[in-house]
This record gives C-alpha cells, structure tokens and sequence, in this order.
C-alpha cells in the first residue's frame, strides 16, 4: 500500500503531544502544531532559530536539548512555559552511522492539568492528616477521666472492679445512676481498658437532640433525603463509631419509632441511613447510660423490652456522692487541689474540720455540684488557712440549709465521722460522732470539747440566754447580732488582740478588725 509523501507529516501534525526536532547544534528543524500552543509562538518564527531562543526570550525555562548534545543521553526535565503551562519533555538523541548525534527529538506533554491534581491531593492529605491529628486529639482529650477520683472508697473499688472485668468482654453495659455520678467517665474508663481502646470513642446525649434530628444524626443521610438536607450527605455518629465505642448518653429518650432501628444495629451490626437503599456494617460496641427508671419505661410501654435486655447485658449502678464514704472526702480534698493550684491559688489549705463539714452536704447535683461548691470555695475563700468559719457564708447557708430538715441537730457531721467498720454495721450513727455544739450564727465558730487550735469554750456561749432576752423577745437577725456581740466582747476583753482573735475564730485578722469595731465601742 503505498501512502501520500505527506503522510508521515499528517500524523506529526495529529499528534496531541508536542514533537520537536533539533540538528546536532540545537537548531529548530521541525515541530509539530502543539508547539504553539505551548509556547504562544508560530512554527515558522522558531524553525532555523537555536532551541535556547525560547530561555533567552522568556518563552520556557531551561530546554533539555543542550544537556543531551552535552551528554549524548536521554534528558527527561520538566518546563514551565510563559503561557502557564507545565511540560514534561523527553529529549532522546538520534546518532548517525559515525557514531555522532545528528538530531534531537523531543516528545513533550502538557502535564498542566496532572500537576494541578497532584497539588490538589497533595493539600487533601494535609487536610486529611491535619483531621486525623485533630481527630486523635479529640479522642486523647474526650477520654480522660480521673481514675484517681473515682476509684477511691470501698464503694467505688468494687464498681471499677466490675467494670474494669467486663471491659474486656465485647458486651453491651448499660450504666444506671442519678445525673452527675460520673457515668460518662466511666464509660470512658471502660472503652480504655478494652480491646478497643485504640478506636473511636463517640458519644451522645439522645435527650440534647430533637427527636426528628436524633436519627439522622446517628445513622446519617444520603444525598437529598430531606429538605434542608447537605447535597454531599453526612456520615452519622454509629459509623464514625466504627471499631469502637458508640456511648448513649439518657439512653431511655430514645423515640420508640427508633427504637426499632436499634434493635437492627445490635443484632445484625448494619443499619440503614436516612434515606439510603444500602444497609451499611459496623463493629461497634454500645455503652448506655440514664438517670431514669427505665424499667418502669418498659413497663409503661414507652421503651421496648426487648431493646432494653439487648443493651443492659452487663448493668453497673453508681451511687450518689452521698452514699460513697469517703470517696467523697477524696473527692472534696482533689477538686480543692485541682481548682487551687487551676486559680493559682496553691497557698489555699482546707482544713479537715472544713472537708467533713463539706461532706455533710446531699449533693442532689452530684459531682457536677461539687465541682462548683469547691471553685466557689477557693476563689471567694479569703483567708489561706480555710476551715469552717472562712468558707464562703453561701456555702455555709448551703449545707446548713440542706441539713436543717433532719431529726438531729448533729447531722451537719453526722455521715461524714463514720468509720469503715461502722459503715459496714448497724452501729448508731450517734456513737460514731464527736460531741460539739454549734450556735444558729452563720458566721459563727464550732466550739469542739477539745482544746486543739488552744480554742477557749466560755460555758456561757451555750446558754441560750446568752444570746436571747426572753423580757424582750426579738427577730433573729437581732438574735443573730446580739450573739455575735457578745461573742466578740468576750474574747475582746480576754485578748485585746485582733490577731488573737482572729486566730482563735479562725477568721481572717481584717474580719476580726472590722467586727471590734462594729461591736466594741472606743
């Protein structure tokens, strides 16, 4: 078959790579249409020109056809061109029969486009690591917990003991107790000491979430599935969970129309997004907790049972700070600690007297109220040395308060002298309790029979009508200053100090200062 003696030159010109030749001195003989395009400059304004026009010209950087004429090697370079473009060229020699180079011809492609997806991927692993360190941060932070807090007592021993066993099997652990017990950290504290410690721990609070949001916020959505809905879809916390720890937060708020759902998600370990067509497979482990009776939800019908026996596998129950002993004393000692040295108040000492005063107190509020009594204590406490008489008057009207409804007029201590014997008998509290005697003064000091601190009990202070004249009966503020006159004018004549004073009361000296002077007349 024979071809048109144009033929070859066709095909050159068809090419949509560049092809360029050169003599043996890096003369332009021949290039094809592409060229052009490349460099923005005709064909017939190169041929007969030396290659390094294009360099000298500003039309490209630097050209490999030198470096071969130099090397008599194959160059590969890569060549930015002034119209914007990134070639890859191949020079490659052509030798004659001697041995000598007699052309040079170029193959270059335009990898423009290529270079601008290999910048673009290489941002989005930036970005991706960038999310993944992010992400690891994230988890190292949710995840801490105060193994040191909550583990301390008798009573919370045998609860880390539990969970700390059941941790290591892959089961289902629902968590019961009244809000602030710690629940969350002990879900953390169980993801930890599993076997997937090193994968996702997600949670969720199902009552902070509508109940028309909740689903798509745990099982996702496609594209579309709603109004208002991302056109790119959105990955729910269930599959972000994958290979971890999936925790739901007052699990009994869960709606009973996605309950159901659930039930899937256990037993099968797929479920379907909102809105999806394809049932996606998880391997997640699910920890729940709630502060309500959900047995009686089950009862009434409005949480299923067979969901319920599905997630309470394993079922850990915390009590309340008023019923962990002397977890509660370590508790109060560590938040103090912690807040003092956060304020950097580190100074601050409170006294044991103050901590079992403290510990007298309900906590209907738990540890989420304890922590705000203890801030409360070192950032308004003004005296170093804390005890009872310079905590904060609200805390002190607090607990007072709190404890005003009980039987006994000793109950401000009660619970908190017991010992660990006695906490495991049915000895009298009463037994267990040192004798004092405290006045109706909020302010007021604590007189101990004892003579530590070298306080001074007058047997007159614990008479009544030290403070009430009963020919002429008054309200109890008057009550109130009247007692704290008298209390001040004794030991003022006694001392004549407001130094001695103040370190007897256990006030601050200013406090001292500005009492002699509201009471004592100069």
């Amino acid at each position: 078959m024979k071809y048109s003696k144009d033929f070859y030159q066709k095909i050159l010109e068809a090419s949509h790579d560049e092809i360029c030749v050169s003599d043996k001195n890096g003369v332009i003989i021949f290039c094809n249409k592409s060229f052009e395009e490349n460099y923005g400059i005709l064909k017939s304004e190169m041929i007969g020109k030396n290659v390094e026009y294009l360099e000298n010209h500003g039309y490209a950087t630097k050209s490999p056809i030198p470096l071969v004429i130099q090397s008599k090697n194959q160059v590969t370079v890569e060549q930015e061109t002034h119209t914007g473009k990134n070639l890859l060229i191949t020079a490659t020699p052509v030798f004659s029969s001697n041995g000598e180079i007699e052309y040079v011809v170029e193959n270059v492609r335009d990898i423009t486009e290529l270079n601008k997806i290999k910048t673009k991927l290489q941002t989005t692993e930036k970005e991706m690591h960038k999310y993944k360190s992010e992400v690891e941060t994230f988890y190292r932070t949710t995840l801490k917990y105060e193994d040191n807090i909550i583990s301390d007592g008798p009573v919370m021993q045998n609860i880390i003991h539990t969970a700390d066993q059941v941790a290591k099997a892959n089961v289902n652990i629902m968590l019961l107790g009244e809000s602030g017990t710690g629940k969350s950290s002990l879900a953390k504290f169980i993801h930890q000491h599993s076997s997937r410690s090193n994968g996702p721990f997600i949670t969720i609070n199902c009552a902070a979430i509508s109940p028309q949001l909740l689903e798509s916020e745990l099982f996702g959505y496609t594209s579309g599935a709603f109004t208002g809905a991302s056109s790119k879809g959105k990955v729910g916390l269930v599959e972000l969970a994958d290979g971890g720890t999936l925790f739901l937060d007052e699990i009994a708020d869960i709606p009973l129309p996605l309950q159901s759902k659930f039930l899937q998600l256990i037993q099968e370990k797929t479920f379907l997004p909102v809105g999806g067509i394809k049932q996606k497979k998880v391997d997640i482990r699910i920890i729940s907790a709630t502060n309500a009776d959900i047995l009686s939800k089950v009862k009434e019908r409005t949480f299923r049972e067979d969901l319920y026996y599905r997630l309470n596998v394993i079922e850990i129950k915390l009590p309340p700070l008023r019923e962990r002993g002397d977890n509660l004393l370590n508790l109060i000692r560590y938040y103090f600690k912690k807040y003092s040295i956060q304020f950097d108040m580190k100074d601050k000492i409170l006294s044991d007297e103050a901590i079992k005063f403290i510990s007298s107190y309900n906590f209907p509020g738990n540890i989420r109220e304890l922590q705000n009594i203890m801030q409360n204590i070192v950032l308004t406490s003004r005296s170093n040395y804390i005890d009872i008489n310079s905590l904060p008057e609200k805390i002190i009207y607090t607990i007072k308060n709190n404890n005003s409804g009980r039987n006994d007029n000793l109950s401000v201590y009660n619970n908190s002298f017991i010992s660990n014997d006695a906490s495991k008998t049915n000895h009298s509290i009463e037994s267990k309790t040192v004798n004092f005697s405290i006045d109706n003064n909020i302010n007021s000091k604590i007189i101990e029979n004892s003579q530590e601190k070298n306080l001074i009990s007058f047997s007159k202070v614990n008479d009544v009508k030290f403070c009430i004249d009963e020919d002429n009966l008054q309200d109890l503020d008057s009550i109130i200053y009247n007692f704290e006159n008298k209390v001040i004018s004794e030991y003022y004549r006694k001392y004549k100090s407001s130094y001695k004073i103040a370190q007897i009361l256990g006030i601050s000296q200013s406090k001292a200062s500005r009492l002699i002077r509201k009471h004592i007349k100069k």
